[in-house]
């Protein structure tokens, strides 16, 4: 939930219904995960995993070559 609000910019509503919760619970998921950032093993974790989907995002955004 985090990672497809933030690295994605889905708003809370739409994360949810991503994950057939409700926005309350997506906004409660976040928020948990940001207060675990300040460890360094999570942030540096949280890091990789928001690099790779900012790639994989460009790559479905990419126009198509032929």
């Amino acid at each position: 939930m985090y990672l497809a609000h933030v690295t994605f910019g889905l708003n809370y509503s739409e994360v949810a219904r991503a994950f057939g919760r409700d926005r309350t619970t997506a906004a409660h998921a976040c928020q948990l995960i940001e207060e675990r950032r300040d460890d360094p093993a999570i942030d540096a974790v949280l890091c990789s995993l928001e690099n790779a989907c900012v790639m994989l995002r460009r790559r479905l955004t990419a126009p198509v070559q032929l």
